[in-house]
């Protein structure tokens, strides 16, 4: 008994002791939101914006800013949807969006201009043809669940990029794409046809074929382009927004972590205010995007282990909102052993609060670029770190006294039993690059390390054929970009069918 007491008090002092944010923490937190809220307010840049808010409510104050009541941000609240689906193509692969803590989906950081070399770290601009290779690749890694726009290619208009690269991502996967990246109302419009073609879902019965992100500026500012099209993406309805705010701890928000965490929390409320505005019932979800600073050069770090977004996962939870947080980061400038340790370790924090979605892969230099080495990394990364989250079985079929006993007295040990040929695959992670050989077969095989590996299992999976779109999907999609080509004046351009012919 006493050797029982001790274990439950061992196993308690360990979930004290990593406790970050207890409920009073979290509670003081979002106490300081909503008064930064009502103090401070939120700059407003969009005229109609600003009009929606102070209609709303919203109180006015000198510089463009509007002070948010507490009570607009509870009724907003309210008013967000607690569950919605994001549809994919392959419907087995849609996505439950709510706050419960359950199954967290991986997916790839959003839209970088530079492709690095993994040795060297030297970037070069990124093509259309990178971003296919690279889509092709995400689909056939086993821990990415959603295919986001990896890459902003050079060779394709600003004004129609996100329509590309939608299309890209279409042509080359099933699983559930998240919204691209888009700056404007056509953009937003757009590719909203472009996913109701693709999904058959336009946000009738909770089912809903786009989520799209919209980025308020640190600190407090929703600016007038970003504005403008939420404002357009939610009237229209059929989508769910994303408020994903990007400050840095010590420049765009204070040093402290939990302050830090505050101001984030309140530039989310003020865009869920907004978007409840509009369209009261859009569902609406956390991004929180805070990152670190380096005090000995003031620039952004990435690779910190940073507790802030175990509290954004759970200041969402708190509001109702699923939440989307940041994941495999890393500061090095290619990929080496600071590379891995810091992406594994920045995983595993960005999972222990059990967030909906976790995003990261294939990023680079802090964001800064990206290569298909590290999309090859992150996903052997991933079946480690997530193994250790997946609790193990622990029923009488794994507890078999009489599969232990037999082990035990068996001349062939315990590789012989068939409990052991039942739980030795699922027990025990399978890396598709890490090497668990020995010595010699390793010096004999003439490799180098993980990262060579890596280039190899990129290489192969690039070549493979496209998953491809039926004829009539892809030209609706098609005729989408060509609309909005036609709409913003746009004649120079590649052709979008090339993508779907394998020209490109």
């Amino acid at each position: 008994m006493s050797s029982r007491t001790s274990g439950e008090k061992a196993a308690a002092d360990l979930a004290a002791a990593f406790e970050p944010w207890p409920e009073e923490a979290l509670d003081a937190i979002h106490e300081a939101a909503l008064a930064v809220l009502e103090r401070a307010g939120i700059r407003v840049d969009s005229p109609h914006a600003q009009e929606l808010l102070l209609a709303a409510g919203c109180r006015p104050l000198a510089g463009g800013r509007v002070a948010v009541p507490r009570e607009l941000v509870a009724e907003a609240l309210s008013t967000c949807p607690r569950s919605c689906r994001l549809v994919a193509r392959d419907a087995e692969r849609s996505v439950v969006l709510d706050p419960e803590p359950g199954e967290t989906y991986v997916h790839n950081m959003g839209t970088v201009a530079d492709v690095a070399d993994p040795r060297t770290g030297a970037h070069r601009r990124a093509t259309l043809a990178d971003s296919i290779r690279l889509a092709r690749v995400m689909h056939r890694l086993r821990n990415q669940s959603v295919l986001t726009s990896l890459v902003t290619p050079e060779d394709v208009p600003p004004e129609l990029e996100p329509l590309y690269t939608y299309l890209v991502l279409a042509s080359e996967t099933d699983k559930l794409i998240g919204g691209p990246g888009i700056s404007t109302a056509a953009q937003a419009d757009a590719v909203l046809d472009m996913a109701q073609a693709l999904t058959g879902a336009d946000g009738s019965g909770g089912a809903y074929p786009l989520d799209l992100a919209f980025s308020p500026v640190s600190p407090l500012i929703l600016g007038a382009e970003v504005s403008d099209a939420l404002i357009a993406a939610t009237r229209r309805g059929g989508v769910v927004c994303e408020i994903l705010p990007c400050p840095t701890a010590a420049t765009t928000a204070p040093a402290a972590v939990s302050a830090a965490a505050a101001q984030q929390h309140a530039e989310v409320l003020a865009g869920v205010v907004l978007v409840q505005t509009v369209t009261p019932g859009t569902p609406v979800y956390y991004g929180p995007r805070l990152s670190a600073v380096d005090p000995r050069s003031g620039g952004t770090a990435s690779g910190t282990p940073e507790v802030s977004v175990i509290a954004a996962v759970l200041l969402a939870r708190r509001c109702g909102l699923a939440c989307d947080c940041y994941g495999l980061t890393s500061d090095s400038k290619v990929i080496d052993a600071q590379f891995g340790y810091e992406r594994a370790v920045n995983a595993l924090v960005g999972l222990l609060a059990r967030p909906r979605f976790l995003s990261g892969i294939g990023e680079v230099q802090g964001g800064a670029a990206t290569c298909g080495e590290a999309l090859i990394v992150d996903d052997d990364i991933l079946t480690n770190v997530l193994h250790v989250m997946a609790p193990r079985p622990w029923d009488a079929a794994a507890l078999d006294v009489e599969a232990m006993v037999e082990g035990t007295l068996s001349s062939g040990g315990f590789l012989s039993t068939k409990h052991t040929r039942r739980y030795v695959r699922s027990e025990f992670p399978v890396p598709t690059v890490g090497y668990r050989g020995g010595l010699d077969d390793w010096l004999h095989s003439g490799r180098s390390g993980v990262l060579e590996a890596a280039s190899e299992r990129f290489e192969a999976l690039s070549a493979d054929d496209p998953l491809g779109l039926p004829d009539d999907i892809g030209e609706a999609l098609c005729g989408v970009i060509d609309q909005a080509a036609a709409r913003a004046g746009v004649g120079d351009r590649p052709d979008p069918r090339r993508i779907l012919s394998g020209e490109i």
